[in-house]
């Protein structure tokens, strides 16, 4: 329907991104009658529509609008997933479209009712309903933690040439054992010198060079960078380049917690007054020295075994299944590359796409049907899980 993709394309810019792939979905409640419905002509036309057809093209609206509302839902929740309570939205319905007022806000959270009032407002009304004032109700139900985030979804914010992305962290998921974020730094800038406040693993997602004491290496994408609590990191644009790329990464800080700073587009790091007086140095792991381990219906490729967190990247064939399981006491990261299927997480289904972030807390249990060939950065911390994948075949 070109209304719908004209309606998810208001919502994404109300957040500068794209909504897509469910999550949790609100609750959408439109009372069966007119008194509920808040039903009334706005001119008092005696040629008006009848009021059967006046509730079924409200009733019709809903249906088409609910899962639009999901993706505003959606949108707001990539930076608070505890977004719960009924929004009341009036509306005045004219050949123009509708003017939109919002008469009650529980959720209270602007980007929530930004996103919903711009929908309705280009929600294509039908004839019956042209002249009428209706109320709608929208009831939003806060989940216990979410575990899959849209990359497409997330806010960038950006200072001083540093463009950050909070993809996961305590605030957006509930839980502090993982933050994921994604970095762009411009060439001129780079990034750093800086020492995080935890440990940091950098995944290079275009070629730049680190700095490491005096000896410069030049990284490729997929190469990682390990930085721990209190190491200095410095990348820079490759000397000698063609093109003055931007510096890229997907980085996983360990703690998440909530990630505050990051959130205003800057990397955490410590104080002066906080850098051991030995601090721990930095180190690389190039992609190309990753053991890959075949198994039927696809392979892992561990790249860290060791630390904080283990790293890998996830292989799975179209049609393959990872059947129900559990980590006791690790939490699992998945950062898709490309593929998809369906991820069960607590007995939930949930359909992933190749911009998806999914987040399973340790004693969680989880399976996945891969509808695709899928690729995936795969984290567990603390590490374990990952040494299954030597002995499957």
């Amino acid at each position: 329907m070109r209304w719908l993709a004209a309606a998810l394309a208001v919502a994404a810019a109300c957040h500068e991104a794209r909504p897509s792939g469910p999550q949790p979905p609100p609750a959408i409640d439109a009372g069966p009658d007119a008194d509920d419905l808040g039903l009334g002509s706005a001119g008092g036309d005696p040629d008006e529509a009848p009021q059967e057809e006046r509730i079924a093209a409200v009733e019709h609206a809903m249906n088409e609008l609910a899962p639009v509302a999901n993706q505003c839902w959606a949108v707001a929740a990539s930076d608070d997933f505890k977004l719960g309570g009924t929004i009341r939205a009036l509306l005045t319905i004219g050949h123009g479209g509708a003017r939109v007022e919002l008469t009650e806000d529980q959720p209270g959270d602007p980007l929530l009712a930004e996103c919903l009032t711009r929908v309705l407002e280009a929600y294509p009304w039908a004839a019956p309903l042209d002249g009428q004032t209706i109320e709608l109700p929208f009831r939003f139900t806060a989940p216990d933690m979410q575990n899959l985030i849209d990359r497409r979804m997330v806010a960038h914010r950006a200072q001083a040439g540093l463009d950050v992305a909070v993809l996961l962290d305590e605030k957006n998921s509930g839980n502090p054992a993982v933050g994921l974020i994604d970095v762009r730094a411009e060439a001129s800038r780079g990034v750093g010198p800086r020492r995080p406040d935890r440990d940091e693993l950098w995944v290079l997602t275009a070629p730049a060079t680190v700095v490491i004491g005096k000896a410069r290496t030049p990284l490729a994408a997929g190469d990682v960078v390990v930085v721990p609590r209190g190491a200095s990191l410095e990348l820079v644009a490759t000397a000698g380049a063609p093109i003055a790329a931007p510096i890229t990464a997907t980085v996983a800080l360990i703690p998440g917690g909530a990630l505050g700073v990051a959130r205003a587009g800057a990397l955490p790091e410590l104080l002066p007054s906080q850098v051991p007086a030995k601090p721990p140095v930095a180190r690389v792991v190039a992609a190309a020295s990753g053991k890959r381990y075949p198994r039927t219906g696809g392979a892992t490729t561990l790249l860290i075994e060791q630390g904080p967190a283990s790293l890998g990247i996830l292989e799975a064939d179209a049609g393959a299944v990872v059947p129900p399981h559990v980590h006791a006491k690790e939490t699992e990261v998945l950062y898709l590359l490309a593929g998809g299927g369906t991820m069960t997480i607590g007995g939930v289904a949930i359909a992933v796409e190749p911009t998806a972030v999914i987040q399973i807390p340790a004693g969680v249990e989880h399976s996945f049907t891969a509808t695709a060939a899928t690729r995936a950065l795969q984290l567990y911390s603390p590490p374990g899980p990952e040494q299954r994948f030597k002995t499957m075949k």
